[in-house]
């Protein structure tokens, strides 16, 4: 198996090519990134910035390079032992004009052989046998009258034009367009239409492919004559100024075209969560997973993509199944991990042949280990008073659950509750006992009750564990929804009872219902928590996070180190993520957040303080300043520091998050008064003349050593805790970035790459106290990163296969260390870092380089090597069973340490 060692996320687009990554390769060596984590690289949506809308997938994004650029680059890489871990997307593709596949399946229907490639339930009622295509400004109606539908030949064939969109047309249209002139058909045009009616009963998708080929074919070669085009521009003239003639054409298409806005409440294809323009893959049947695959595949075989990031699992019919196919096709030597967020107490699949996830758990932990736990009352209490009201943090995220269900779902809960009954899972008079939106509703209460993004039994009767979470489940749902018992009871009976006694047919169709369900219980969790509630239950900001959750406030160090010693056993070579493309706000920002926790009682002083200087008004409200503050704390820049945009960055970043909020305002439905009033807000906070801001700016100074050093401890653990770290572009500075668009903005590699060059060549014994000096240019944490970066090349064995052994600390602040230990053989690292250190400092009334760490000391296991050598700082020296942590944190918290004979005679790097 390919050990990545560590990785670095590249976003590419338009605006970074595989040229501009190319320059940066001899950078990312020398920082020691050994696998480079692409986002994906397939030919996507023009001017797309994510490519996670992909239009062809057998192709390279020429946006952003040519195959032959990315071989090239392959073989630079291999030189340097640098390797590929590329992001690939089976869920969804774009549902865009230029995805080739879809626009087939528009054209001819259910005949187009890519009909099955995409989650379409060509059954539904509602929409009779047509595809919808939600893509109007308006209805079809008011889209004709206004002139904005119109009918042109493009690439040998007719198309439904609207805005810079373009729709195929059926073969059956060619006949109206073509006589729409006279009445009649020109005789030259005769055979096109007599080709047309002979194709029209051809059933079979590969014959029907290659008539309407040739038909297109023969049309285009007709209209190299100019007097037929001109008579085709007469006939195009006629349709176009028919609105009849117009509503004619879109009515007999395989699809419907129609306002975006009807999917709130009808659909018939299934979306990536709620976005119309991400249409789903069937990648379950084996010939579309094939062809998906395809070109991946061979990639990996010409050794350019080493590993694979398996962009939302849970957005597939059957995880188990996929992964098992993807491990097959990839080989047993390449390293592939998902893209999956956890709940609290939920464990990865085991059993699934992958070395883990993308991060977001360790994310999580490390985020609510740098929180102080004894602070969660002062600061619920706080919210409550704050509000006035007492939120209940379940019940909120229930309701934001139902929300996106009912008000932008409701057409995937429809489906549901009519494949339900289809299925004939339950006697056929049972429903008439209970009124269809009783039975309707409680499919729904299961969805957003699922305390999880899914399950993944993709086989009745489930396994005893998932049993009995369904169980709990519904029980649950019993408890809240006593009006809902009777239908409960019939999901029950559906999923848990009936498959212990039935055949395999009914088991196989009960199963098909169950794994349609899991597909849209992550949508929920993601729209209605990530995207809603962790812009409106602002208890605590720095947990509003992906993977984190707004309930958690803290770990216990123990809590911790358990989770450290399952994750080495478990999933060892599984991501360390702290920043992301997805995560709401840049880890530099969290880790100053985090410190409000060890500053509780100071911190709600200081809102009281700011909400009596700045008297925000009507808006925003109490919610929504509280908001801003712990924006403004958390994300402004390091002092001396300033940007000269950021007044602008965080005022786009109040429009999005308000509108994800959607309390007063969304993306839909703009409330652009209360968004001024907000961002007006934001921007008077930031007049340095105004009293606020010498009361903001003295608290920012405050807090912001001890944020650096919770981002220098969260380097220093990401680097040495069982899993790969994973860095962000971007992010070896200080990443004070904020949700997308903000955190994926352009990066100064230049700056970048000159510092690193300028730290290496450094022969200074002082470094780390000419680095805290100016500690906040961020160059202390690229210094940091290369050195860990480096040692982690260094020692691979010890980081992949390493013990992860729990240190005991002794002493005046014990509660105020972590220490663990990594052994392989005869390899030994301690790290230790400090927990809470904000609070250590107001005790003893000093900075953080005096501080007095007393009598603390760290216990080393007694097989343990009594030689050390530290690693970020000159010191060396032998330790008796155990190390004082003075000595450790000397001049800085901050503690990575060889164990050894043979490390004394070591010089430290740096």
């Amino acid at each position: 198996m390919n050990n990545p060692i560590s990785t670095y996320r590249i976003q590419f687009h338009k605006n970074f090519t595989f040229p501009d990554f190319e320059q940066l390769i001899p950078y990312l060596d020398k920082l020691g990134v050994k696998t480079i984590y692409a986002s994906p690289i397939f030919e996507a949506v023009p001017g797309s910035l994510h490519g996670y809308d992909a239009v062809n997938l057998h192709r390279i994004n020429p946006e952003i390079g040519t195959e032959a650029q990315l071989t090239a680059i392959s073989r630079q890489l291999t030189e340097r032992g640098i390797s590929w871990l590329q992001d690939i997307v089976p869920n969804h593709m774009a549902f865009h004009p230029n995805n080739a596949w879809l626009m087939d399946v528009l054209e001819k229907g259910q005949r187009s052989f890519y009909a099955s490639f995409f989650d379409i339930d060509w059954t539904n009622p509602q929409q009779k046998g047509r595809l919808m295509v939600p893509f109007l400004g308006a209805s079809l109606e008011e889209v004709i009258e206004k002139g904005e539908l119109a009918v042109a030949y493009q690439n040998q064939r007719f198309v439904l034009t609207n805005q810079d969109a373009a729709y195929p047309l059926h073969l059956r249209s060619y006949s109206t367009i073509l006589q729409a002139s006279t009445g009649k058909t020109n005789k030259l045009f005769q055979p096109i239409l007599e080709l047309v009616q002979e194709l029209d009963s051809i059933a079979d998708t590969k014959t029907y492919a290659v008539g309407c080929a040739e038909l297109q074919e023969k049309l285009a070669s007709i209209l190299t004559e100019s007097r037929d085009q001109n008579y085709l521009e007469s006939c195009l003239e006629v349709v176009n100024t028919s609105p009849a003639l117009l509503q004619q054409l879109a009515d007999e298409q395989a699809y419907r075209l129609c306002y975006y806005g009807e999917t709130d409440q009808q659909i018939n294809y299934r979306r990536f969560f709620t976005v119309n323009a991400l249409i789903c893959l069937n990648i379950q049947d084996p010939v579309v997973f094939e062809q998906v695959h395809q070109y991946t595949k061979q990639l990996l075989e010409l050794g350019v993509f080493q590993g694979l990031r398996v962009d939302h699992i849970d957005g597939l019919y059957d995880p188990d199944t996929y992964l098992d196919r993807l491990r097959k096709l990839a080989g047993e030597d390449t390293y592939i991990v998902v893209e999956k967020i956890l709940e609290q107490g939920e464990e990865l699949p085991q059993y699934w042949p992958i070395q883990g996830a993308t991060g977001y758990q360790y994310l999580a932990l490390l985020n609510n280990l740098l929180t102080q736990t004894r602070s969660q009352q002062t600061f619920t209490q706080f919210y409550r008073e704050l509000l006035g009201e007492k939120k209940n943090v379940h019940w909120e995220l229930r309701d934001k659950k139902a929300t996106i269900l009912y008000e932008h779902m409701r057409g995937e809960l429809d489906n549901l509750y009519r494949f339900f009954l289809d299925l004939n899972l339950i006697d056929r008079n049972q429903p008439e006992t209970i009124p269809p939106d009783t039975l309707k509703t409680a499919i729904g209460e299961f969805l957003i009750q699922c305390p999880v993004y899914r399950y993944y039994g993709n086989h009745l009767p489930l396994g005893e564990s998932e049993a009995e979470a369904v169980e709990n489940l519904l029980d649950k749902i019993n408890t809240s929804k006593p009006e809902l018992a009777a239908a409960i009871g019939l999901l029950k009976e559906a999923l848990l009872t009936k498959p212990q006694s039935g055949g395999q047919a009914y088991n196989d169709r009960a199963a098909r219902f169950y794994q349609r369900c899991m597909q849209f219980t992550g949508p929920l969790m993601a729209k209605g928590v990530e995207d809603t509630l962790m812009y409106t239950y602002n208890r605590f900001i720095g947990h509003d996070e992906v993977g984190d959750s707004p309930e958690f406030f803290g770990l216990t160090v123990d809590e911790f180190h358990q989770k450290m010693i399952d994750r080495q056993m478990n999933w060892p070579l599984a991501l360390n993520a702290t920043s992301t493309h997805d995560t709401k706000r840049g880890e530099d920002v969290r880790s100053r957040l985090n410190v409000l926790t060890d500053l509780a009682e100071e911190w709600v002083e200081e809102v009281k303080v700011w909400q009596q200087l700045n008297q925000a008004g009507e808006a925003p409200d109490r919610n929504d300043e509280y908001f801003i503050y712990q924006t403004l704390v958390g994300a402004y820049p390091m002092p001396g520091q300033q940007e000269t945009d950021f007044s602008d960055r965080l005022a786009e970043y109040l429009e999005k998050a308000l509108r994800e909020a959607k309390r007063y305002t969304t993306h839909a439905n703009p409330n652009e008064a209360y968004e001024e009033a907000a961002k007006a807000f934001a921007r008077t906070l930031l007049n340095q003349k105004r009293p606020f801001w010498k009361r903001f700016q003295a608290f920012h100074q405050r807090i912001t050593d001890f944020g650096i050093i919770n981002s220098l401890a969260q380097v220093v653990l990401k680097c040495t805790c069982p899993g790969l770290p994973d860095v962000y572009q971007g992010s070896e500075l200080w990443d004070l970035s904020l949700v997308d668009p903000d955190n994926r903005r352009p990066v100064d590699y230049d700056q970048r790459q000159q510092w690193l060059d300028e730290l290496v060549a450094t022969d200074s014994n002082d470094l780390w106290s000419e680095l805290w000096t100016n500690r906040y240019d961020a160059r202390i944490k690229l210094w940091l990163l290369y050195t860990l970066l480096t040692e982690r090349s260094q020692q691979p064995e010890l980081f992949e296969k390493g013990h992860y052994i729990p240190l005991a600390i002794e002493g005046t602040y014990s509660q105020h260390v972590l220490a663990f230990a990594r052994q392989y053989q005869q390899r030994w690292c301690v790290v230790a870092v400090p927990l809470g250190l904000a609070s250590v400092c107001q005790e003893q009334q000093t900075d953080i380089v005096s501080l007095d760490w007393k009598d603390t000391r760290l216990i080393l296991p007694d097989n343990a090597p009594a030689d050390w050598s530290h690693q970020l700082i000159d010191a060396q020296g032998k330790a008796e069973k155990s190390m004082a942590i003075g000595d450790l944190f000397s001049f800085l918290p901050l503690a990575v340490v060889r164990l050894g004979q043979s490390v004394a005679s070591e010089v430290a790097v740096g």
